[in-house]
């Protein structure tokens, strides 16, 4: 009777693991991907002047549209995102997988609401859009809906006189260079600098407030006990707010997915980040 026991014991128990490795596989397919959190922080910033007004930024990004459940994913990205009222809108980089010719044009329609903020949206390409041959017809799309995309380019944010937008090329080009995006920015300017791979904020050699970034998909299965795992380009910074880069930079976790479409303890991400002085934020 021990031994059955004993066996009905191990038995049990490799059924219970094989069920909820079963479960944490289906969670991880159908129902995280789709969970998508609003995460708002306040960055407090070293370089933004005390008497620069804060500013809310709404960030998305990694879309990977190349599917109608992806695309319908990136609307209610846009539709939370939109609902919180920001200042201006940044979107930093993937919005497709592959087959830019078929997918450019609705993941530029779900996001048109955001060319609507206040300060209008602003883009940059990532990896994936170059690798996919879909840079051009990107940005021609999100031109159409009024999406601005820099390529080592840099604009003034309207109505603001001082702050600019400086976006760089993905690191995959071998031709990102915020220098050249800082030609005619005022030395004195606000820069706020959007390059879809995070660890570019090591050598961009340039003075900007905050770098904004995607690219990591916050390493998209964070299995426990194991480290996580992020591509090359987001290595070093993964995943929120790291202060103390060369640029303070904010990672978001994006949208979409690459590989296997499942995300676990690892929630798609919409972004809303009031930036602001840092002896204002510690006075709050």
């Amino acid at each position: 009777m021990a031994r059955l026991s004993r066996r009905a014991f191990v038995v049990a128990w490799a059924g219970g693991i094989v069920a909820a490795a079963g479960a944490a596989g289906a969670y991880a397919w159908r129902i995280e991907p789709n969970r998508i959190s609003l995460s708002r922080r306040t960055l407090p910033l070293p370089r933004w002047p005390e008497d620069e007004p804060p500013l809310k930024v709404g960030q998305l990004t990694d879309l990977h549209c190349d599917s109608f459940p992806s695309v319908l994913r990136a609307r209610r990205a846009a539709d939370l995102l939109m609902k919180q009222n920001p200042d201006l809108v940044v979107l930093t980089g993937d919005f497709v997988t592959s087959h830019g010719e078929q997918w450019a044009e609705p993941a530029a329609d779900v996001l048109s609401q955001t060319a609507r903020a206040p300060m209008g949206a602003f883009a940059v390409l990532g990896n994936h859009d170059y690798w996919s041959n879909s840079s051009e017809v990107l940005m021609r799309e999100l031109g159409r809906i009024g999406v601005p995309v820099l390529q080592n380019e840099a604009l003034p944010v309207p109505g603001r006189r001082n702050l600019w937008i400086l976006g760089v090329k993905s690191i995959a080009t071998g031709a990102a260079d915020a220098k050249v995006a800082a030609i005619g920015v005022p030395e004195n300017a606000v820069k706020i600098l959007l390059a879809h791979e995070p660890d570019f904020v090591d050598f961009a050699g340039i003075k900007a407030v905050v770098q904004l970034s995607g690219h990591s998909h916050g390493g998209q299965v964070r299995i426990p006990f194991l480290p996580v795992w992020t591509p090359a380009g987001a290595r070093k910074y993964h995943t929120g707010f790291y202060p103390h880069a060369p640029i303070p930079i904010y990672v978001s976790r994006g949208i979409g997915t690459i590989g296997p479409p499942m995300r676990f303890r690892c929630p798609p991400e919409a972004t809303v980040l009031t930036l602001t002085a840092a002896v204002s934020a510690m006075e709050r």
